[in-house]
């Protein structure tokens, strides 16, 4: 009885142990990520780390009736060097920015 015990808790921490090594190397993501930008445009760039990463941002009309709207840029590979650009249509400016992360 006590060596089936030993085997079955072997056996589970062999596995908690495999299922934890599976979700350290999933959870990877770019890192060094920064965005920056102006009034009507948002970029992000990530350093390292893998995945890709994108720009995004809310842009606000500037006049009546201040819709909102949300862009997007392509994704970018982490530490690729590339910055990812996005722009608003004409009559809107950046009211929030930011960065999109992805494995």
């Amino acid at each position: 009885m006590k060596h089936k015990l030993a085997s079955t808790a072997a056996a589970i921490a062999t596995a908690t142990a495999l299922t934890f090594a599976g979700v350290a190397s999933a959870a990877a993501a770019p890192t060094g990520c920064s965005t920056g930008g102006g009034g009507t445009y948002s970029t992000a760039k990530c350093t390292g780390g893998t995945g890709y990463y994108q720009a995004y941002a809310v842009c606000k009309q500037t006049y009546w009736p201040f819709y909102s709207s949300f862009v997007q840029s392509d994704w970018k590979k982490a530490g690729s060097g590339q910055e990812a650009w996005v722009w608003c249509t004409f009559g809107y400016n950046v009211s929030s920015r930011g960065v999109g992360l992805r494995n």
